[in-house]
């Protein structure tokens, strides 16, 4: 990397951390800033079980005895953030290394990455989406004057407001069928699969999609016919995504009365890269326990090729948890975004290179 990307990526960070340091007050979002800014560890006794992704893992070695204390590298500092808003109720943000294993090289994914983490206490998901536009407001450079035309706004496919999209209207839009009429029905997985073959997808004969999980088959449809298929001249945001994809969001309220579950959960996407998630953070601990309870033998089972331990007492600190929102951001994909880049290479000071 040359120094005027090193630089480009020093002033990009410290944008970020200016806009939750500012004490001004935030328009029609119930937040105040300053944010706490925290310094979370990289390394932890325990993580959170998520059976969608792998983790590294490492060991303590005490002097003398030579005993070992397994650790691993984060791969997000939520499990800690977490355990300060319990504590303090504090609206916080964190800017830090994070660690996913195994997986797949591509232009846009690094074994270590920056992430950006935000937690507003009062907030939900869509005022969280309000306060990212604000974000991306301070961030960007100066839109250019629409009656000088010499200049063109390089940055217009970036700029709030960002488009919202419901994942069922893009399934129904990319995938010709909405996820409700699919995968919500009295044999979910035999409408799945038939919509699989239907839109032309290959199948393995070794293991036919009928064989195939709920979440497996949406995810096998949604990465190769909505996700490539999304606008990539503005921002967009996919909303309520279906329930029985796993995570700690809140249920949407009109799935109390409605045969199609989702939850308090968007992604955003800009010119067609995934670049945050964000969820109304569940604050019941008995579904926490809950999400626990399905997510560890997942993570302990022979699927998985890094196993790690979990406390199975966490739950407990959401007793008292405040209701609050919280937004994931790929800081080397939004730097990549604002420097032209197809690729996160390019801004990474020091990248691991696949051989």
């Amino acid at each position: 990397m040359d120094i005027e990307r090193l630089k480009f990526r020093a002033q990009t960070i410290q944008k970020l951390r200016n806009f939750f340091l500012d004490d001004t007050p935030l328009s029609d979002v119930p937040t105040k800033r300053p944010y706490l800014e925290l310094d979370t560890p990289a390394l932890s006794p325990d993580l959170i079980p998520e059976s969608c992704l792998e983790v590294f893992k490492t060991n303590y070695i005490f002097p003398y005895t030579g005993k070992k204390k397994p650790l691993y590298l984060v791969p997000s500092p939520e499990i800690y953030i977490k355990k300060i808003i319990a504590q303090h109720t504090v609206n916080c943000f964190q800017i830090s290394k994070c660690y996913r294993n195994v997986e797949s090289s591509s232009k846009m994914h690094n074994p270590e990455f920056t992430m950006l983490e935000y937690y507003t206490i009062k907030a939900s998901y869509i005022d969280s989406l309000k306060i990212t536009e604000k974000l991306f407001e301070a961030i960007l450079p100066v839109q250019p004057d629409k009656k000088d035309s010499t200049h063109i706004d390089l940055f217009s496919n970036l700029r709030p407001p960002f488009l919202r999209m419901s994942v069922n209207k893009a399934f129904e839009k990319y995938a010709g069928g909405k996820i409700s009429e699919w995968f919500f029905t009295n044999t979910p997985i035999i409408m799945a699969a038939k919509q699989a073959r239907k839109l032309g997808i290959t199948e393995s004969k070794s293991a036919p999609f009928e064989s195939w999980t709920l979440e497996e088959l949406y995810n096998l449809i949604f990465v190769q016919f909505v996700e490539p298929s999304l606008p990539k001249n503005r921002p967009v945001v996919l909303m309520d995504y279906p329930a029985f994809v796993n995570c700690l969001a809140k249920k949407t309220k009109n799935s109390q009365n409605s045969q199609y579950k989702c939850v308090e959960r968007w992604e955003l996407y800009c010119r067609g890269i995934e670049l945050a998630n964000c969820y109304s953070e569940e604050t019941d601990p008995e579904k926490i326990k809950a999400f626990y309870n399905e997510e560890t033998p997942l993570k302990n089972s022979v699927n998985t090729i890094v196993p790690h331990a979990i406390d199975k007492n966490y739950y407990t600190i959401f007793k008292d948890f405040p209701t609050c929102s919280g937004v994931a951001m790929g800081v080397d994909r939004l730097i990549a975004l604002l420097s032209d880049c197809n690729s996160i290479t390019p801004i990474l000071p020091f990248p691991l290179l696949y051989k």
